[in-house]
């Protein structure tokens, strides 16, 4: 028979498990995981909590993990995560869907007033009054068997947090932001978020002062390192680090001896793989140039005028504190920049609960008809 607040090893004490949890509106689930080796997190443990009972689950066991995919998607169960996206991740890895009904709470604390991606240490701290124990912090979650301490440090996450989620659900009620909230959260839905495609995912790698042709070898190259980490499980890293790509793509090396002098290049790489990026820059070369990449706008917008971007940051700070909402969760420097380089109506920041604690003000500012002055040492806001 299933007891609380323990690890479950065996598909009988999950069982009994399950049909417990099968008869709750609302569940706290976490993660511990280790992606320090390898390109995919290897999962180490599940934890879940409802109201009056917790678990954690080992999938190192060998216990087949099914009835808690089911959980996970079930619609009538609401799940709580607090910073989901790396959870999701894993859990549309091993299942290929992304958990049905979720909650973050790191989401909705950023609608009360408690700023950019709040902690969840800093949550329980400001909810419960519970200052969290570090010393497992660290825990290598691949070892067996595990401690005591660290399996109740692992499954407090989840225990706190179910506590946590009704306390900040009510705080947003209140604020009358449920459905603001529920709208940033449909965010974390997008299997695009968790997923790197090959052909992408140059998208992800900074580059200064790129041109066309750079960013057509760059696409190529990181392209055949995103098919080969996902085929080996390792880091892209291990392999390749971003900036060695970058020098690749700028010096186009068609001789292995002088991509072998490239600087950052890794001593671990095989004669298969020069051969193969060697390979790949050759076919970059023989790409149109009406097939090369296009410079987004990212590196257009590099010369707005500072003094404007920085006007527009306080009205931003300013928004942020009236409103209480996270100056992150409004509008990001990229999006600041978007208003600046070339205004338009669908920007994010014009539409929805946006539009009423930011985009109005961003147009009058644009309009002239908004000012700053210091009152009692604040900015105050003047419409002219």
């Amino acid at each position: 028979m299933f007891k609380s607040n323990t690890i479950i090893t065996d598909n009988n004490t999950l069982k009994d498990f399950y049909n417990k949890c099968i008869k709750e509106k609302v569940l706290a689930i976490d993660t511990e995981f280790i992606r320090d080796n390898t390109y995919y997190p290897s999962l180490c443990l599940v934890q879940i909590a409802g109201e009056n009972f917790s678990a954690a689950i080992d999938p190192l066991s060998g216990i087949e993990m099914q009835p808690i995919w089911d959980l996970l998607a079930n619609e009538t169960i609401l799940k709580v995560f607090h910073s989901a996206r790396q959870d999701i991740e894993i859990f549309l890895h091993l299942t290929g869907e992304i958990p049905k009904s979720i909650y973050d709470t790191q989401i909705a604390a950023m609608f009360c007033g408690l700023g950019d991606q709040v902690g969840y240490e800093k949550l329980v701290n400001k909810f419960l009054d519970i200052s969290i124990n570090k010393e497992n912090q660290f825990t290598n979650w691949l070892q067996r068997p595990l401690t005591k301490n660290q399996l109740d440090y692992a499954i407090s996450d989840v225990t706190h947090l179910i506590r946590i989620y009704y306390l900040i659900s009510q705080l947003i009620k209140e604020l009358k932001r449920d459905s603001w909230v529920e709208k940033e959260t449909n965010h974390l839905t997008n299997k695009s978020l968790y997923i790197t495609e090959p052909k992408t995912a140059w998208e992800r790698i900074k580059i200064k002062q790129a041109n066309r042709e750079t960013l057509n070898y760059l696409k190529d190259l990181a392209s055949w390192r995103e098919i080969e980490c996902k085929k080996r499980n390792i880091p892209r890293n291990r392999l390749i680090r971003d900036e060695t790509l970058v020098n690749i793509a700028i010096l186009k090396p068609y001789e292995i001896n002088k991509l072998k002098k490239i600087r950052g290049i890794s001593k671990n790489l095989s004669n298969d793989d020069y051969n193969q990026i060697i390979e790949t820059l050759k076919h970059s070369r023989k790409c149109n140039s009406n097939q090369w990449p296009q410079i987004n706008n990212t590196y257009k917008k590099q010369n707005i005028d500072k003094c404007c971007l920085e006007l527009l940051r306080l009205l931003l700070t300013y928004c942020s504190d009236k409103s209480g909402l996270a100056q992150k969760l409004i509008a990001d420097s990229e999006d600041l920049r978007d208003i600046l380089y070339e205004p338009n109506e669908n920007h994010k920041i014009f539409k929805g609960w946006r539009k009423e604690v930011f985009g109005n003000y961003v147009r009058l500012l644009l309009e002239g008809k908004l000012a700053f002055s210091i009152e009692n040492k604040k900015i105050k806001k003047i419409k002219l």
